[in-house]
């Protein structure tokens, strides 16, 4: 039977019906959202990481001049888009080791960033193009952050207020990049470690031998560490954890000095499978507060009409992408409407062809027919079934990794 049956699986973004359990709760998780971020709530490893950030830097963000983060992720850089509009007075130095041949190949027209973007898209996610024109952002590529004197070559101001390592996540290279960039920290600013418990980039199982983890029923994030406890970063200041509970990879000596005199914390955002942890590291270098000045001069609150803008900023992005959730959901219900339609004319013809048939041959067709009728009829009503369950599930879930 030639039925135009729609099989295809079709992710879409979690509907406001769909809350909890993964939604938007603050204006950076919607800029996140927005730009398809998976420190957001929906997209890949959904980190939630803006629930934590937000807390942190929500007050101050006015007051924020200068934001650093290794790593830029995929080719729509979601984060940087988010943070040059979520840090309006702020100067954006995304560092990342793609080359610049790389980059530019996958940026011609038809190519690998524009098929991204047009997948994306389907999630009500944005590209912003222009922000690689703004003079707040100055990209850096072919650099690796882990390599000290390649990260020393890049031009940075003297100081700045936020550091965010989202490079390759292997605990010997977040070290080497935490003891190159501190002394660039400004006083009172933050650097912050992502994905201590995730896994390492490439995904490969190099990983579990700088962090060993003894935890099972993981699948395929075992080699990941899984417990706090397990990470060298998570310093032990008393010595507690001795013999068979003792780190099996030890924090070094100048690492330890470092947290020694500054306060740190660990954020935990989410869970995976086998109790891994959406967990970053927040360290905060001692001195004035940032929110003790502005990002031009003297201290000075935000005014009103700033706080009136990002209000709007934020109902404008949560409408937009209200909207084209709901496009998208009508889209697919007309697409499924549609084959379904097909597949019941495919159907209808295919019993009429079979009857013809079987009168030009003057073969009874009594039983025959019904029961091929009754066979037809009950796969058409599997198949409604089936698109249904699926459309369903899109509602409630986002796209994983």
């Amino acid at each position: 039977m030639q039925a135009h049956l729609l099989i295809q699986t079709v992710l879409a973004r979690p509907s406001p019906a769909a809350c909890p359990p993964s939604c938007a709760t603050n204006d950076l998780l919607v800029l996140l959202d927005t730009y398809c971020s998976d420190k957001g709530t929906f997209w890949q490893s959904k980190h939630h990481y803006g629930t934590a950030y937000h807390s942190i830097f929500g007050s101050i963000r006015d007051t924020v001049a200068s934001v650093l983060e290794v790593g830029i992720g995929e080719d729509t850089a979601p984060s940087v888009a988010t943070w040059s509009h979520y840090f309006p007075n702020a100067h954006i130095y995304p560092i990342d080791i793609k080359t610049k041949r790389e980059v530019s190949e996958r940026a011609k027209p038809g190519g690998a960033t524009d098929r991204l973007v047009k997948h994306q898209a389907q999630f009500g996610c944005e590209y912003n193009y222009s922000m690689w024109s703004n003079p707040r952002v100055h990209l850096t590529l072919e650099t690796d952050a882990s390599v000290p004197e390649q990260l020393r070559r890049v031009q940075l101001p003297e100081s700045i207020d936020i550091i965010i390592d989202d490079g390759s996540h292997k605990y010997l290279d977040q070290e080497a990049t935490l003891h190159t960039l501190w002394p660039r920290l400004r006083d009172g600013g933050f650097y912050i470690i992502e994905d201590m418990l995730v896994g390492a980039l490439p995904w490969d199982a190099m990983h579990a031998q700088q962090v060993p983890s003894s935890n099972t029923n993981c699948g395929a994030e075992c080699f990941f560490p899984q417990r706090i406890a397990e990470h060298p970063f998570m310093f032990d200041r008393f010595g507690h954890q001795k013999g068979a509970a003792a780190p099996k990879v030890s924090l070094t000596q100048r690492s330890k000095d470092l947290l020694r005199g500054h306060d740190w914390f660990w954020v935990v955002t989410g869970v995976h499978q086998g109790g891994g942890l959406d967990c970053a590291m927040v360290i905060r270098k001692s001195g004035q507060s940032l929110g003790g000045r502005s990002a031009t001069g003297p201290t000075s609150p935000s005014s009103s009409s700033q706080l009136e803008a990002r209000t709007l900023l934020s109902a404008q992005h949560q409408l937009d992408l209200a909207v084209k959730q709901q496009a998208a959901l009508q889209s697919r219900q007309a697409s499924i409407d549609d084959n379904l339609k097909r597949a019941l004319a495919d159907a209808a013809s295919l019993l009429d062809h079979r009857k013809d048939r079987n009168q030009e041959s003057n073969a009874p067709t009594g039983t025959a027919t019904g029961l091929l009728e009754s066979i037809v009829y009950l796969l058409l009503l599997l198949s409604i079934c089936l698109n249904l369950v699926l459309l369903s599930r899109q509602r409630k879930n986002g796209p994983t990794r």
